[in-house]
């Protein structure tokens, strides 16, 4: 235990703090210069999403801010009198502002889709899209983890949040969010993303070949089932993507040519 903390603790220290969001001013200035000075983070999060997508989006985002446990503002007392104090009292209060959810809010909306994590599992979920280390996610590094995931080709983009975001995308109805999912719930997300052709493909991977129970009622799914649906469909399509390297890896023909 005390091993995985300090690798994870290594690995903290190890992540450029440049990443964290730039200054507003910073961020337009940025902007106006030519996509090839860009960095990969300032491209991906160029990318436009769809409309539909960004409104559910930002739902799911406010439903787990709202999750989040009151933070209480500490007054500065009599015994803090310096300068110093003073200043980090306000640091801390403009901090606060920005509106965040942590591990907490995550649990809490898991127990509402009676959804039990395993152990780290939350804590992994932040850590992997926690961009500034401070074990909160905001709106800036919550559009980043989806974009990145959505436009991800290599299947390598660490998935724990985004398939726990994309449940509660579909889930979302009439502002509540629901602990299962029909076909139905999907059928718009998966059109403005993946189009028509695609549309019965995806449902297939999420569903699997029967859509209705045996006496025609519209299947449901839990978090559970869905996550494990998921897994298997980014790992099968990590797979097809490492098999087509290797037939074209051209340092195995030449392995098989001086074998021949």
């Amino acid at each position: 235990m005390q091993n995985t903390q300090k690798n994870r603790d290594d690995n903290n220290s190890s992540r450029s703090r440049s990443e964290s969001p730039l200054s507003q001013e910073e961020q337009e200035r940025r902007k106006k210069l030519p996509v090839y000075e860009r960095t990969l983070e300032e491209k991906i999060m160029s990318k436009k999403i769809k409309a539909v997508e960004k409104d559910r989006l930002i739902k799911v985002f406010n439903a787990l801010i709202q999750l989040e446990p009151k933070k209480i503002e500490q007054e500065m007392d009599g015994n803090k009198t310096t300068e110093g104090d003073n200043k980090l009292g306000k640091q801390k209060k403009k901090k606060s502002n920005e509106p965040k959810f942590s591990a907490k809010a995550i649990y809490e909306m898991m127990k509402k889709l009676n959804y039990t994590p395993g152990r780290d599992e939350v804590e992994k979920m932040i850590w992997e899209i926690d961009e500034d280390l401070d074990e909160q996610i905001s709106w800036y590094e919550f559009q980043l983890m989806f974009k990145r995931c959505i436009k991800d080709i290599s299947y390598l983009e660490p998935r724990g949040l985004f398939n726990f975001v994309q449940f509660l995308m579909y889930a979302y109805d009439k502002e509540a969010i629901k602990n299962t999912i029909t076909v139905e719930d999907t059928l718009e997300l998966l059109y403005v993303r993946c189009g028509r052709q695609n549309l019965d493909g995806e449902i297939f991977k999420i569903f699997g070949q029967d859509e209705k129970t045996a006496d025609g009622q519209e299947k449901e799914i839990t978090y559970s089932d869905y996550l494990i649906q998921m897994k298997k469909k980014d790992f099968n399509n990590w797979t097809e993507l490492e098999n087509k390297k290797k037939k074209y890896d051209p340092s195995k023909e030449q392995i098989l040519n001086k074998k021949d």
